[in-house]
């Protein structure tokens, strides 16, 4: 039986000191782990998730970039409130690369459960992930975190969640139990992401669960930790049995 997760789609939106924003006319290139869009660079990490965002001033990605992240896009599962699970990335596995779409695959294990990351990045600054979270044997998780940490200079703006766009409040909290929808956007004058959590309803599976909800006790919090600025969703308790899956679909 499958768990079903909410849509997580990440939309990357850069706009140079000239004013030029994104558009579907952009070409995508890649190089190692690092694509480009116009002034941008997105390092994607050794377990699929974002590793970095960077905007450039200049059209040809030389001088000082403006820096997005303050680190990794990541997942945490807790199997206590204080211990996790730690996985091992195999093999970044590119799937297909061309000027309109970049699709890459990596899986990671851990004794207790697997993660299939795919990930998929588009022209107009779409990020698409589609995560399985397979258990390997009976599994209780205390939560399942997934963290946006920003940099805090970066994350000055905030749109989304009930608050009036503007100037980011220094805590911003959602829960599944708000009417709400789950879509926020972070960022600057020149660059952010907008995270968008849309529920997908699976008429062939009559009980599945809706991850970060999770019966009501999923919750998002956005706020300053050290020096960073975190994006935080938390699923609550998660019990899987062996063989089972988590699946978090794309659009």
């Amino acid at each position: 039986m499958n768990k079903t997760f909410l849509t997580l789609l990440i939309l990357l939106i850069a706009v140079s000191v000239y004013g030029q924003k994104l558009s579907s006319v952009n070409q995508l290139s890649l190089i190692d782990h690092t694509i480009t869009l116009n002034r941008m660079g997105i390092e994607i990490n050794s377990d699929g998730f974002l590793k970095q965002i960077q905007t450039f001033y200049s059209e040809d990605h030389t001088g000082e970039p403006q820096t997005l992240l303050y680190e990794p896009i990541h997942f945490h599962y807790y199997v206590t409130a204080k211990t996790q699970l730690k996985l091992n990335p195999s093999i970044f596995k590119l799937i297909s690369s061309s000027k309109d779409s970049v699709v890459w695959n990596v899986l990671s294990t851990a004794d207790e459960l697997e993660q299939d990351i795919k990930g998929e990045m588009l022209t107009n600054g779409l990020i698409k992930y589609k995560i399985r979270i397979r258990a390997l044997k009976n599994l209780t998780l205390n939560s399942i975190n997934f963290h946006i940490p920003f940099q805090k200079p970066t994350a000055k703006y905030l749109a989304g969640l009930n608050e009036i766009a503007g100037l980011r409040s220094d805590t911003v909290r959602w829960n599944a139990n708000q009417k709400t929808i789950p879509a926020v956007w972070i960022g600057d004058e020149k660059q952010g992401i907008y995270l968008s959590l849309n529920e997908q309803k699976i008429f062939n599976q009559l009980n599945t669960k809706n991850g970060w909800l999770n019966e009501g006790s999923g919750k998002l919090q956005i706020s300053i930790k050290g020096s960073s600025m975190l994006l935080e969703l938390n699923t609550g308790n998660i019990t899987l049995k062996q063989g089972e899956d988590l699946v978090l679909l794309p659009a």
